[in-house]
């Protein structure tokens, strides 16, 4: 686990289940399978990577539309076979790293993937080509809180008393930041400090949201004031005309990463590797900014007007901590195991 020392520009420069067709096919046209989550990510690919930039290549891109954990477990299913059922697959960085530490992804040919050299340093690797990133955040409802929590541990003043709320499938970001608020380093999810941490707020009424989209629904609603959740949402809130904002945790913030790997099993990685090179496109980059409000991880998808005051990092800067995710990958099946046993109510 290492802080970040990324500045403003740096940050603004570089920074289910039923199949979809994306584009409209040729006879001619080859195909490849895209693994993805749905709703407004599976859209934007659509819109800003499949169409304009694969299509034109004589690839149609379907989308096989999912939770990250169903895809995963595939993926395991399907190691054996000669021919997986996915050509891409889109997982949080965490399950990258896990998924590599099982001998499950191809290593990515840099050749084969030129803008893989646009990508921020300390975000590449050579079997995760990473899309999106975005600062860990306590967001809360400006109407009902004037003060904003300024550490983890705030969120346990009876005051929040079940008004707190956090996606349950963001949990191991969540334990992440426990761990950061109790000790100082992201990777220390399983120490008894964090656990006991996460306990205390699920004690204090935490309520668990299904989806992020829904933690959205439920600031809108009045039903929470504040919660855990990544910047980017905020800004994607904010423009949906929902009441909240940002502060960043004085112990650091998270930052939250997701992107593309290649099973070593894809049946058409070729198309594979175009996909995740147009992915990484300039144009694309800077969409997923502005309508999803991410950070670029490229270099050369400079952002400007609006989305890059809404993305600018306060003063004094935050600190921001990129988990190593050789050790935290690792840790992601017990303590997904933990939190369903302790933290999941029915």
């Amino acid at each position: 686990m290492s802080e970040c020392s990324l500045s403003r520009r740096a940050l603004l420069a570089g920074a289910a289940a039923t199949p979809l067709l994306g584009g409209t096919a040729r006879a001619e046209d080859e195909q490849m399978v895209i693994a993805t989550w749905g709703g407004d990510y599976a859209n934007l690919l659509r819109a800003n990577v499949d169409e304009p930039l694969v299509a034109p290549l004589h690839i149609k891109v379907v989308q096989d539309l999912g939770d990250e954990d169903p895809r995963v477990a595939k993926m395991y299913a399907q190691r054996r076979l000669p021919r997986g059922a996915d050509d891409v697959v889109c997982v949080q960085a965490v399950r990258a790293y896990e998924l590599e530490a099982s001998g499950l992804l191809e290593k990515l040919d840099a050749t084969k993937v030129p803008n893989m050299a646009h990508v921020v340093p300390n975000l590449r690797t050579d079997f995760y080509a990473p899309h999106i990133y975005s600062p860990q955040v306590i967001i809360y409802n400006p109407d009902k809180i004037k003060e904003p929590p300024k550490t983890f541990s705030d969120l346990l003043d009876p005051k929040y008393k079940g008004r707190v709320g956090v996606g349950d499938v963001n949990y191991f970001y969540i334990m992440m930041a426990a761990a950061l608020a109790t000790s100082g380093d992201v990777t220390k999810v399983d120490t008894a400090d964090a656990k006991a941490l996460a306990m205390k707020l699920n004690a204090n009424g935490l309520r668990l949201y299904p989806s992020t989209d829904s933690i959205g629904a439920g600031i809108k609603s009045g039903e929470i004031d504040v919660g855990i959740m990544w910047m980017a949402r905020v800004v994607m809130w904010q423009n949906a005309g929902i009441p909240v904002k940002a502060a960043f945790q004085t112990e650091g913030s998270v930052l939250y990463m997701s992107g593309m790997v290649v099973p070593k099993n894809a049946p058409n990685k070729p198309a594979a590797y175009k996909y995740l090179n147009a992915m990484l496109e300039a144009p694309a980059q800077r969409a997923f900014a502005e309508k999803m409000g991410y950070l670029p991880t490229v270099d050369n998808s400079p952002l400007s007007g609006k989305i890059s005051d809404q993305l600018a990092m306060p003063q004094p800067a935050p600190k921001l901590f990129m988990p190593d995710y050789s050790i935290v990958g690792k840790l992601q099946t017990d303590t997904s195991e933990w939190w369903k046993k302790n933290m999941q109510r029915s």
